[in-house]
């Protein structure tokens, strides 16, 4: 599980436009990555190289490496109170589902602090990585509120959107 001071960095604040991609190969993939003390930082997989940030924080890599997973916050209704957050998944291999073949895709999850649950809404999904292409969406037919297993990824993603720096002073 990735530690929490890295949830707190990841998503603070992250709903600004994209930056540009860059070039340089090493700057691909946003580079905030603590892991805990006890837990050796994973390789990257090679095929990660070609996976660039594009403005999405780095959540970490799937444990047989074929996916790499990005999360960040995003434009909660006003008066709401829950968090919109954006995960999104960069596959090594195409991924077929319901007749379409895709690389990439972004899904829109609410997250509700207080019951420690989220809701996903909507995925959209791309052919190519980075989310290259034209993308396809599909609304979630339910959409109940679930709490995500232990030390699963959806488990981090609800404990970084919910999380609030501690007051300065």
């Amino acid at each position: 599980m990735i530690g929490m001071l890295t949830a707190i960095l990841l998503l603070a604040g992250q709903a600004s436009t994209p930056a540009p991609a860059v070039k340089d190969d090493a700057a691909k993939v946003d580079s905030v990555t603590i892991t805990a003390a006890e837990k050796k930082p994973a390789a990257m997989p090679p095929w990660s190289r070609k996976i660039e940030g594009i403005g999405w924080p780095f959540m970490g890599v799937g444990e047989d490496k074929s996916v790499m997973m990005f999360a960040k916050t995003g434009k909660t209704p006003s008066g709401a109170d829950y968090q919109r957050v954006w995960v999104r998944h960069e596959f090594r291999l195409p991924q077929t589902e319901a007749g379409l073949t895709f690389r990439s895709e972004r899904l829109a999850q609410d997250v509700d602090c207080k019951t420690r649950a989220f809701r996903s809404l909507a995925v959209y999904r791309y052919p190519e990585n980075n989310l290259g292409g034209e993308p396809v969406a599909f609304k979630f037919d339910e959409n109940d509120w679930t709490r995500p297993d232990a030390g699963a990824f959806a488990e981090t993603v609800v404990d970084a959107a919910c999380m609030r720096p501690d007051a300065v002073g």
